[in-house]
């Protein structure tokens, strides 16, 4: 059938597939990227709704990429610029007052003081342990996870060697983490409702759940891993907008030999008569063939549509249709003709360089989910803001103009009553610019354009299945060696030379690089373990 004409070609230009390609060209192999869309990076990408606006259409900011990839990958060589997004969160409340969380232990304690004296000093603790928490789940993000049979007994012996500081009572906090609900979890810490519901905000964000549902603990502990240059839990705003993420991987890829397509859509995986892949077929007829192929596409489309069923064990094809990948995200991109002003704000410095949430209390998070739970779109949704123009006053809208983007939830991918495309989408913004309303009463005079993107929106434009923004929930059955099927979480799949590199692979979502990072270093493995066995069959010729 001829040579092959790549080491290995990658499915999907999102930023982990970027990453993985990144890592493999520096390790000497000859790499394409195919993307269908005309721009990579996938849901990190910056595009033009209106003339003159550049938009971060889906994610907006950053927090998860561990420092060890952006050095690795030389991404701020690469243009890679981000600005810490401060306060981490400002929340008012419906009574006048408001919680400003700066990410400053003794600042923040401070604050909550305001609020009760008790939970002002169970802060300090709180913070201390989840940074002590958050440090052991890090060792466990760049691991590849075992699967769960006899023969890989030794990777798990090896495994557990991660675990050799954890103590009995580490183990028991992180078990309970993966398995309580965020409620219950914030109450063992904190009595005032407004305390608890401005640090909830992260155990729903993305999650198919309310923060009462079991193992929405673990989705606030998800986020709190990051950091933006030393400063933990917080999030950046990328300079030119989540595409500076996504042409800073590029750059590095690019610059290592790998080569990138867009508008190169896959119609199929390309397997051989022994089942093996050897290469994808685009839609526009052109095969490109490869010693092995990653997919950083959803673990969905690449096991059902790419790969196809016909290609699949049973018992996999049963696996991937029962991975949950539900979603009640809603992304609002909106102009403004000036930024809104909050009454509650106090402080000298500018709010808008910050992160605003509308979280009042658990239960308003929790009602916001009830809705969800019978399709129906919040009532009053929960919903978080950012300021682009703030931190680059230039190049991402008309002079005098502004942005704001928002991430809101819960509007269900169905709606039980009504449509999305039948006045949904407006109905939702109007939601939320009540919701905002309250706090910032100018705001809706300012609004001058909006995009809204319902879960289906998501999916079809993003590729991201049920419009869920991890690529997959993140529950206790579907994380490290669990994600996404049982059997193959170590990034291979039951198809030989084809593996996967998305987030729907551990650790999970965000954006991170690191499921690219870890795809990578199981590709090089076999590859290199290829080579050899190759050498060995020539001297015996």
């Amino acid at each position: 059938m001829g040579a092959f004409e790549r080491d290995v070609v990658i499915v999907g230009g999102g930023h982990n597939g970027l990453a993985c390609a990144a890592y493999l060209a520096k390790a000497g192999l000859d790499v394409v990227v195919v993307e269908k869309r005309d721009v990579v990076g996938g849901a990190a990408t910056t595009e033009e709704p209106w003339p003159g606006y550049r938009v971060s259409s889906a994610s907006y900011v950053v927090s998860l990429m561990p420092p060890r990839i952006v050095r690795e990958l030389d991404l701020k060589r690469h243009g890679y610029e981000v600005s810490i997004v401060t306060p981490d969160y400002f929340v008012p409340f419906p009574d006048g007052t408001s919680l400003t969380l700066w990410g400053d232990v003794s600042r923040d304690s401070a604050a909550i003081a305001a609020f009760s004296e008790r939970d002002a000093n169970a802060y300090v603790e709180f913070d201390r342990y989840f940074d002590h928490a958050a440090r052991l789940l890090k060792d466990l993000m760049f691991v590849v996870p075992p699967n769960i049979n006899v023969r890989e007994l030794p990777k798990w012996a090896a495994t557990a060697g991660k675990f050799r500081k954890w103590s009995g009572r580490d183990v028991h906090e992180i078990v309970r983490l993966f398995t309580m609900s965020a409620a219950d979890f914030l109450d063992e810490w904190f009595e005032d409702e407004r305390v608890k519901g401005a640090l909830a905000t992260q155990a729903i964000i993305g999650a198919w759940a309310g923060p009462m549902t079991p193992g929405s603990a673990y989705v606030l502990m998800h986020h709190w891993i990051g950091e933006i240059d030393g400063h933990a839990g917080a999030w950046g705003w990328v300079k030119g907008g989540m595409g500076g993420v996504s042409q800073a991987m590029a750059r590095s890829a690019e610059s290592a030999g790998a080569e990138i397509r867009t508008d190169a859509e896959v119609d199929r995986i390309a397997i051989n008569a022994s089942g093996r892949a050897v290469g994808v077929a685009l839609l526009d007829g052109t095969l490109i063939r490869s010693q092995r192929v990653v997919s950083s596409a959803h673990p969905v489309t690449t096991y059902l549509s790419l790969i196809g069923t016909e290609r699949l064990p049973g018992d996999v094809v049963r696996d991937v249709e029962r991975y949950r990948t539900r979603s009640g995200s809603v992304k609002l991109n909106v102009a403004l003709s000036e930024l809104p002003e909050f009454p509650s704000w106090e402080h000298e410095t500018s709010l808008h360089r910050g992160l605003v949430a509308i979280s009042p209390s658990i239960e308003y998070l929790e009602r916001a989910w009830d809705d969800a739970k019978y399709g129906r779109m919040s009532e009053h949704p929960y919903v978080e803001v950012v300021f682009p123009t703030a931190h680059e006053p230039e190049g991402l809208a008309p002079d005098g103009k502004h942005l704001m983007l928002g991430f809101a939830q819960y509007g269900p991918y169905e709606l039980a009553e009504g449509s999305w495309d039948d006045g949904g989408r407006d109905e939702f913004a109007r939601r939320v610019f009540d919701g905002l309303g309250e706090y910032a009463p100018k705001l809706k005079d300012s609004i001058e354009q909006v995009e809204v993107l319902a879960p289906k929106d998501i999916e079809d434009r993003f590729g991201l299945v049920g419009g869920n923004i991890m690529q997959g929930e993140l529950t206790p059955d579907q994380l490290f060696g669990f994600r996404p099927i049982t059997g193959y979480g170590d990034y291979r799949t039951p198809v030989g030379g084809m593996y996967l590199c998305g987030s729907g692979t551990h650790p999970g979502g965000g954006v991170m690089g690191v499921p690219g990072r870890n795809a990578a270093s199981v590709v090089l493995r076999d590859h290199k373990r290829g080579e050899f066995v190759d050498r060995i069959k020539n001297l015996g010729r």
